[in-house]
């Protein structure tokens, strides 16, 4: 199952490629043999003139040969260990698919301004706000159907089932005081930045020289990535009042006393990204798709966190409302 997986996330790209070309033949009549490159816009008379054919290849060739070096890499990375070499292969498959999303949305909206003119100083540029709609738009459409299709990195021996019925505790000797604490840097996230702000960067480099100032528009496609940079730091902490846990500026506390029991469990990829994107910081905080510690809270719902002892982390927990339910906590 995983290698039909990456086989289908690595082959969305040159399906793009290949859609945006069968659009350019369904529309080969109704499309002048060149188009502006420079001049032609606001009154200003065309300086030079491209043929559709080398705006088709320079604006295609660039994500198809981002694709042929991503397979290389696909390969090669096998042979590293399976965490570092699933988040690379993620990392390339999220990178190649947003470009040619986003080259191949562009240059379809250049396109689609031309149709029906019959000489280049007929043909209409395409407007600036189509640009910044829908360039963008199809880069992150990329990124989130590539992650999707990368999924979670398999546990690898770590394989942690449902929740049995009887939770998990740990041996707390007398009133002592316990707590856990937990920073970490996610790596994964400058890895992300890095590559979608550089690979948004080559779009917007292209974008300009084949579509003149409308092309910036693509310059979203680096600021949104950079955005993403506080959230590469993160803390847990656990102790005898409460659970708190930091992503960059977004912090969330859970009262220990609100806390029904705690269990080891594995977050798919699917829920990971549902929770996000419909809960946000209410239903969790989970790094990555895997193993996390779930809150079973008074309420009937569940608060998800990542940890990397999940096991022990819910054993301290429910160990410690255990003891807050046989009498007070010498705090």
């Amino acid at each position: 199952m995983r290698k039909i997986r990456w086989l289908i996330g690595m082959s969305v790209p040159p399906a793009v490629l290949g859609g945006t070309l069968l659009t350019m033949l369904a529309w080969r009549d109704r499309l002048p043999t060149e188009l502006p490159n420079r001049g032609g816009v606001d009154g200003r008379p065309i300086v030079s003139t491209i043929t559709i054919e080398g705006l088709a290849g320079g604006m295609l060739s660039a994500p198809a040969l981002l694709w042929v070096a991503g397979v290389v890499a696909f390969v090669l990375v096998g042979r590293l260990p399976a965490a570092p070499a699933h988040w690379l292969r993620a990392t390339i498959q999220v990178a190649v698919t947003a470009v040619s999303a986003a080259l191949s949305t562009a240059l379809l909206v250049i396109l689609h301004a031309a149709l029906d003119a019959r000489t280049a100083a007929e043909a209409g540029m395409p407007s600036t706000a189509a640009m910044i709609g829908l360039v963008p738009l199809a880069f992150l459409a990329g990124v989130l159907v590539a992650a999707l299709l990368a999924g979670r990195r398999s546990p690898a021996g770590r394989a942690i089932g449902a929740p049995g019925p009887d939770a998990t505790r740990l041996p707390l000797a007398g009133q002592e005081k316990v707590a856990w604490q937990e920073r970490r840097v996610h790596r994964v996230v400058d890895v992300a930045v890095a590559a979608l702000a550089l690979s948004g960067a080559a779009t917007t480099a292209m974008l300009v020289m084949t579509a003149g100032s409308p092309g910036w528009a693509g310059a979203v496609s680096v600021i949104v990535p950079v955005a993403l940079l506080p959230m590469r730091s993160y803390r847990l902490t656990i102790d005898e009042r409460a659970v708190r846990v930091t992503i960059g500026p977004i912090s969330r506390e859970v009262a220990l006393d609100s806390v029904r029991r705690a269990d080891a469990v594995d977050v798919d990829a699917s829920e990971w990204l549902l929770k996000g994107v419909l809960h946000g910081a209410r239903a969790g905080m989970v790094l990555l798709p895997g193993p996390a510690l779930a809150l079973r809270l008074a309420d009937g719902s569940d608060f998800l966190i990542s940890c990397r002892d999940v096991t022990t982390a819910a054993g301290l927990i429910n160990s410690m409302r255990d003891r807050q339910a046989a009498g007070p906590a010498l705090i």
